[in-house]
């Protein structure tokens, strides 16, 4: 299957082009791309076209730094249902969890980690192999995701230090004034590294119901991106039967349209189980409906298929070192 991208982020290359007085069009038809298309919802091209783009748009415009403006445009619409989870999101680790965990929702080229540093939280951006690799691409991303930051945080938020894989441009100066931090270039990995005071602190536009809503969202649209991916189908019936009660393998078996025989091997197959799916599902969404203090623990309970709180409480436990009540009182 070939990889895809979602086109909306394509919006912004199209304003950068305008901003430095190219018309886009011609450079984004060549690829079959049409300003309306790029507002779709949910509207994806191929991998290639978004390479393609990039290239292109580095060969036309007479900045090596360009792509650092790519944090000025950006808007919670161009990563569609992840956008608004990011700003409901608790902390900023919860926000960069979020793109971590469902960044395949945007691209299937880029792998995301957080890695723990002194003092900090990195995230490390990495290209597959197969990916041309393209400087002011790089230099957009982390400039998007810190300007992602600071509407979460505020304008005074600057990361802890930030490095690029490429060589430094002609005006490298421009990067020490957007990051406002220590800036590397040659280095071995790409990180954008923040402090642990920061990517702690509470955030003022937390919303429980608003992220778990948009995060239920972002699975069913990535378990439609994959229809043989038999894992995310699970994940997303899981979410579908959660509220009406417990669910078994033979439910969503039912709601597949598939044996439970069947649906037993295909997960083997993937190398996992309902039962580690079931978890997933429970540990992703747990945390925000805990944090929700209109719900009461034992409603959780049952609207995540558990049949009493104590089990909840035990399986909370063991996922965040916590139990629901002391998670509630430190949120």
């Amino acid at each position: 299957m070939q990889k895809t991208c979602l086109l909306a982020p394509a919006a912004i290359l199209w304003e950068l082009l305008e901003m430095y007085g190219h018309d886009p069009e011609p450079i984004f038809s060549q690829q079959g791309i049409t300003k309306e298309m790029m507002v779709k919802p949910g509207a994806r091209a191929l991998q290639t076209i978004g390479d393609n783009l990039w290239y292109r748009a580095s060969q036309t415009i007479d900045d090596p730094c360009f792509g650092l403006k790519s944090g000025n445009l950006w808007h919670p619409s161009h990563l569609n249902a992840l956008g608004y989870a990011w700003l409901a999101s608790a902390t900023l680790r919860e926000a960069l969890t979020r793109l971590e965990r469902y960044i395949h929702a945007i691209t299937k080229i880029a792998i995301l980690q957080l890695v723990e540093v002194d003092d900090g939280l990195a995230l490390y951006l990495k290209f597959k192999p197969t990916t041309i690799v393209i400087p002011s691409r790089t230099d957009s991303f982390f400039s998007i995701v810190t300007a992602m930051c600071r509407v979460n945080y505020g304008a005074t938020l600057n990361p802890q230090s930030v490095s690029f894989v490429h060589e430094a441009p002609s005006c490298a100066g421009e990067y020490f004034a957007y990051f406002k931090s220590p800036v590397a270039f040659r280095a071995d990995r790409n990180l954008l590294v923040f402090p642990n005071d920061k990517v702690d602190a509470p955030l003022k536009g937390y919303n429980p119901e608003i992220a778990r809503i948009h995060d239920q969202i972002i699975i069913r649209y990535l378990a439609g991106l994959k229809k043989e991916d038999i894992a995310q189908r699970v994940k997303s019936a899981i979410i579908k039967k959660l509220p009406s009660g417990g669910v078994s393998d033979e439910i969503v078996a039912n709601e597949l349209h598939m044996s439970v025989r069947s649906l037993q091997r295909s997960l083997r197959s993937e190398g996992t189980t309902f039962g580690k799916l079931l978890d997933e599902v429970r540990k992703d969404l747990a945390t925000d409906y805990v944090r929700d203090q209109g719900i009461n623990l034992t409603e959780v309970a049952f609207i995540l298929g558990f049949s009493e709180l104590s089990a909840f409480s035990r399986a909370f436990k063991k996922w965040t070192g916590r139990s629901p009540s002391e998670f509630r009182q430190a949120a």
